[in-house]
């Protein structure tokens, strides 16, 4: 009960703080980590309420950076139930709509090593950062994994999961994402 009222301080917060720059639909979780940063551009958009996003949204959108990580979201994004966290850095850009259910993660989340993984020494975790670049859709169900690069006019099609680098106006999709085609709109 306790974690629920910290969790709603927090969410509370960040509402306050992003005040008429961040339109939250829904109880959304943010968390902050000491000596981590996150930064949200202005007209951003992020749906957490059932009826948000018809699409179904299986959870909350979740932003979270610790252990340093920094998340820098430009202005105009959309986002829905959606998972970002960060332990280096990810950078999504201008005018760019993150679908419903995906997650975006710059780090393993725990060590590889089974010796490791017990002391959960967070130096151990390996992590690379993301860029995801301006004016991109990324579809429904998709995973951004550590190290990727999305250049600018890019499509990620539903449940890709992308770890890979890609040039602007690229059309990616599949389970690993390959680029298919150009974005020649």
């Amino acid at each position: 009960m306790l974690r629920k009222y910290i969790l709603y301080l927090c969410y509370l917060k960040y509402k306050i703080k992003f005040y008429n720059k961040v339109k939250f639909n829904g109880f959304t979780i943010i968390y902050n980590f000491k000596k981590s940063r996150i930064i949200i551009g202005d007209n951003t958009s992020i749906n957490s309420g059932f009826f948000t996003n018809l699409l179904g949204l299986y959870q909350k959108t979740i932003i979270i950076s610790r252990y340093g990580g920094i998340i820098n979201i430009g202005k105009n994004v959309g986002i829905s139930g959606s998972t970002i966290y960060a332990m280096s850095k990810i950078s999504i850009g201008n005018n760019t709509m993150i679908g419903a259910n995906c997650k975006i993660i710059d780090n393993d989340f725990h060590p590889l090593n089974s010796d490791k993984r017990i002391l959960n020494n967070p130096e151990d975790i390996k992590k690379r950062e993301i860029s995801i670049g301006n004016n991109c859709f990324i579809g429904m169900n998709t995973i951004i994994l550590k190290g990727a690069i999305i250049g600018d006019n890019s499509i990620v099609g539903a449940g890709s999961v992308v770890s890979g680098k890609f040039i602007s106006n690229s059309i990616i999709c599949g389970n690993p994402a390959v680029k298919i085609k150009d974005n020649t709109n």
